[in-house]
């Protein structure tokens, strides 16, 4: 199958072959590009096994290789809700695991590729025909859906129909710079049982399980380094491609405060004049006290006290890491965020002192059996 070019329109002859005998997926409509199929794919293996992990229905908002946000279904953010203007009365489990995914990092997710594990239903694809998105992948797709999701940017935008029965092969090829590395694929399934038996410091109660399960698998797709905070089945902050972990930790770190200060009634109400990723991104100015993005409105901002009490009486918070945490500073600012359990794979010369802090600060240590580097 041609493409419409490679990673970059200079890169103008870009094709796609099977390595066996068909692809994983069919196009139903649009015209796919190589980036497209790398988040397309990524995220595809990532919404199955995270719905086969949790048995609920799964979806992420993916862009640039990595997840902006994960989640199953459930209720749905209600700033979120403000912007599309619908209410979760009017959405199917599959649109409320999409609409949950997207609300993690709205603004990373404009223009993003959307996977879900279920079949879209016309709430679903209602929800997709209002955001600024490149592409969908799924298993399937109700008729109504498919003729709503066809007529989206023209015709143009990208519907892919993934065979849910796929299974890839057991070893993966890369080239670069003249050089093929080959390896065995990373096919081998994360489970709660597989991941999270080893309790080392605390207690962890079923649901945190789900959202530690969920914050690894999303990090198994998230460009190393990486980490991930997680709460009430959604993995709300993602910190990635940092060359050090205490940067990916202190980066996602911002970004769920930003997600809990998004949420205050004043702040909503006041944006409530605007549409769309208008009142986002206004939402976003006066959460912030952004002087430029808030102009007269500034006064109606969030103040310093306002953000730090927010941030003082979160909790629940899950926090994973793709790699061990080579020293207690990345307990220590996971902490700042109402984090109560951290899921990491072990292995550092500094684990007791790891244990030790947790313990100190009251947060659950599960040590995981692998790391999840992606790259």
């Amino acid at each position: 199958m041609d493409l419409r070019y490679g990673m970059n329109p200079n890169q103008p002859h870009a094709r796609v072959e099977p390595v066996g005998d068909r692809l994983p997926f069919d196009v139903v409509s649009g015209s796919p590009g190589f980036i497209n199929l790398l988040d397309a794919l990524n995220a595809w293996q990532l919404v199955r096994e995270a719905a086969a992990a949790t048995g609920r229905v799964a979806a992420t908002s993916f862009k640039h290789v990595s997840p902006a946000g994960v989640a199953v279904d459930g209720p749905v953010p209600g700033f979120l809700l403000d912007a599309l203007r619908t209410s979760d009365d009017k959405l199917s489990p599959v649109a409320a695991a999409y609409l949950r995914s997207r609300s993690s990092d709205p603004r990373a997710s404009y223009g993003d590729f959307i996977a879900v594990s279920g079949e879209v239903d016309e709430s679903c694809a209602l929800m997709v025909k209002k955001v600024v998105s490149d592409g969908i992948i799924a298993p399937g797709y109700t008729a109504r859906a498919r003729e709503i999701l066809s007529a989206k940017r023209d015709g143009k935008y990208l519907v892919l129909q993934a065979d849910p029965d796929f299974e890839p092969p057991a070893t993966e090829t890369r080239e670069i710079f003249g050089v093929r590395m080959i390896q065995d694929a990373d096919i081998a399934p994360l489970t709660i049982g597989s991941e999270l038996g080893n309790v080392i410091t605390g207690e962890v109660a079923d649901d945190t399980r789900t959202d530690l399960i969920l914050g690894l698998i999303a990090l198994k797709y998230t460009q190393s380094n990486s980490v991930a905070y997680s709460r009430d089945g959604q993995v709300i902050a993602i910190g990635a491609g940092q060359q050090s972990r205490i940067a990916c930790t202190a980066l996602a770190g911002e970004k769920l405060a930003t997600w809990l200060w998004i949420q205050h009634q004043r702040i909503r109400d006041v944006a409530a004049a605007q549409k769309g990723q208008d009142r986002l991104n206004l939402l976003y100015a006066l959460a912030l006290g952004d002087t430029a993005g808030t102009g007269d409105l500034i006064s109606e901002a969030l103040t310093d006290e306002e953000r730090a009490g927010i941030l003082a009486g979160t909790t629940g918070v899950s926090f994973t890491s793709d790699g061990f945490l080579p020293f207690s500073d990345n307990v220590e600012e996971a902490h700042k965020y109402g984090v109560s359990a951290i899921a990491a794979p072990t292995g550092s010369v500094r684990d007791d002192a790891v244990f030790d802090r947790c313990t100190e600060l009251g947060i659950s240590f599960v040590g995981t059996p692998r790391r999840y580097f992606h790259h």
